[in-house]
């Protein structure tokens, strides 16, 4: 199999192992109704987001964002390793049990630092002893393994809880602890994880789904503020802007990041470093940056021509940066080299980022999208004419190789 042409190189420092024929695993309907619950998540976190009105508030309610994505991620997870069993009655159970939980938490949002706290933390509580009690079956495990599914479980759950009872400067300080322990669990334990195999069809699909349903949002988020407003000449010029924007952000994932994806976990030994790496910690910063995004596109249908005064309308800049240095780390995890490109992108925007405070809504939305046009030409070009990537090589240590 030869790699996408943006997907590997000759040189990539992570040999390539031949795949063993096998019938692909297929996302399962029961899943595609699980993914309903996180597209009401995910929407209740950028509503919230866009009241925002300092820095503080608008950390919080990322911070919220957190269990909910273990809690997907977690579930695609087991449901990977249970290969067709999903798909039976008791796998589907098992994930309408956990969109239930997926539910209660995002109903919970709103008040999630105030009267629904504990519902928000009971309701993660459960779906991690789910999930926890169902990959320790998989396992053929009669006791906690120490994994991340059981850290999760048997301390970071009880921090939530014990944050939510307590409230107030406490319920920040162990919701905080708990969500670093879930961020760093994979790392830390990634020994504990390496004897695992994955459907190699099966994850790039989820995934790339997670990543339609946050750039979903974006859609949402312009579309009811455009049909909510006035439409003259700056508000239907920003409306182009914005699905121009949608349009790119989604070709720069869609077109060469999915392709490579694949590529890596089908032919790495090191599935598990896929896994945590650009799975789990990659696509939580394209999920977490569209969001910013999307807070931003609905504050430039808002006021296209104004100065930002508030802290979401200055969201767009940021959100297309860490989406593009998002992009940066996943080819350093999976080949050992970011591209140049996607480098120079990146930088692009987080100076338009530094500018966009001085400048209207709408010009900063115009940066952008000329940044991203011209990235996805480049790169266009390079396949075009079969020419070499330009890459920034920083070497995998041998352990993780």
């Amino acid at each position: 199999m030869n790699p996408p042409p943006l997907a590997a190189d000759p040189a990539a420092d992570t040999p390539a192992t031949p795949a063993t024929p096998h019938e692909e695993q297929r996302v399962a309907w029961a899943e595609l109704f699980f993914d309903l619950i996180w597209v009401f998540a995910i929407t209740q976190i950028t509503a919230t987001l866009a009241g925002s009105h300092t820095t503080g508030e608008a950390a919080r309610t990322v911070l919220l964002f957190l269990p909910l994505w273990w809690g997907w991620v977690g579930t695609t997870l087991v449901a990977n390793l249970a290969g067709s069993r999903v798909d039976r009655a008791t796998g589907r159970l098992v994930l309408f049990g956990a969109a239930g939980c997926g539910l209660l938490m995002s109903v919970a949002i709103g008040q999630a630092y105030g009267d629904h706290a504990v519902l928000f933390a009971v309701a993660y509580a459960v779906l991690r002893l789910v999930l926890w009690a169902v990959r320790s079956g998989l396992a053929g495990q009669r006791r906690p393994c120490l994994e991340p599914f059981a850290v999760a479980l048997f301390v970071s759950a009880p921090l939530y809880l014990a944050g939510a009872v307590l409230g107030g400067t406490w319920q920040t300080a162990l919701w905080v602890a708990a969500a670093v322990i879930e961020l760093s669990s994979p790392r830390l334990l990634r020994g504990r994880l390496s004897g695992m195999r994955y459907e190699t069809a099966h994850l790039p699909e989820r995934f790339g789904l997670v990543l339609i349903i946050a750039l979903g949002e974006t859609v949402v988020a312009t579309g009811n503020q455009a049909a909510a407003g006035r439409l003259g000449t700056p508000e239907l010029a920003a409306m182009l802007l914005a699905f121009l924007l949608i349009v790119l952000l989604w070709w720069t994932y869609f077109h060469f990041g999915a392709p490579a994806v694949r590529h890596s976990l089908e032919h790495t030994p090191a599935q598990s470093r896929i896994v945590t790496d650009v799975f789990s910690y990659a696509h939580l910063g394209y999920v977490v940056a569209i969001v910013l995004v999307a807070v931003g596109l609905k504050k430039l249908l808002a006021h296209p021509l104004d100065l930002p005064h508030s802290l979401p309308e200055v969201l767009l800049a940021p959100g297309v940066a860490l989406y593009l240095w998002g992009f940066c780390y996943a080819r350093w995890r999976m080949f050992g080299a970011a591209t140049v490109q996607r480098v120079a992108a990146a930088v692009a925007c987080c100076a338009v980022a530094a500018a966009a405070i001085q400048l209207p809504i709408m010009a900063t939305a115009a940066l952008l999208v000329a940044v991203l046009l011209a990235l996805n030409g480049f790169e266009a070009w390079i396949v075009h004419t079969r020419r070499p990537l330009p890459l920034l090589r920083v070497p995998l240590r041998r352990e993780e190789a």
